[in-house]
């Protein structure tokens, strides 16, 4: 009985161990949403990926991983404000396995974006 509590104690360590590890490791993105307004819709395209952050209410943020398998491209962002106007461009470089890259993407006031690598 002592056996198999210690083998789902070591299991759940080696599972919990992995889990965090790959966050860890894979490369993510922060959208800030500083504008003053709620934006309804979210979205940074990467070359090999699409990440959809959704609606941010003023001074919220969120954070998604994505895949280290990347081919060379820049991140292309897009976002839609609660009258519908629609803002988008590029920002930064991403490429192919860049461990524990974090980009952050902050929208300030009059629609300023500002990209930082962290």
């Amino acid at each position: 009985m002592k056996l198999i509590i210690k083998l789902v104690i070591s299991l759940l360590v080696i599972l919990a161990v992995a889990y965090y590890g790959s966050v860890f490791v894979m490369p993510s993105i922060t959208i800030v949403n500083n504008s003053g307004r709620i934006t309804e819709q979210m979205e940074v395209t990467l070359p090999s990926s699409n990440l959809n952050f959704g609606a941010l209410m003023n001074g919220e943020h969120n954070t998604l991983h994505y895949t280290l398998e990347q081919k060379d491209g820049v991140y292309r962002y897009k976002f839609k404000h609660e009258n519908s106007t629609v803002y988008f461009g590029s920002c930064g470089y991403v490429t192919n396995n860049e461990i524990h890259k974090r980009v952050v993407i902050t929208v300030n006031e009059n629609n300023q974006v500002i990209c930082k690598t962290e």
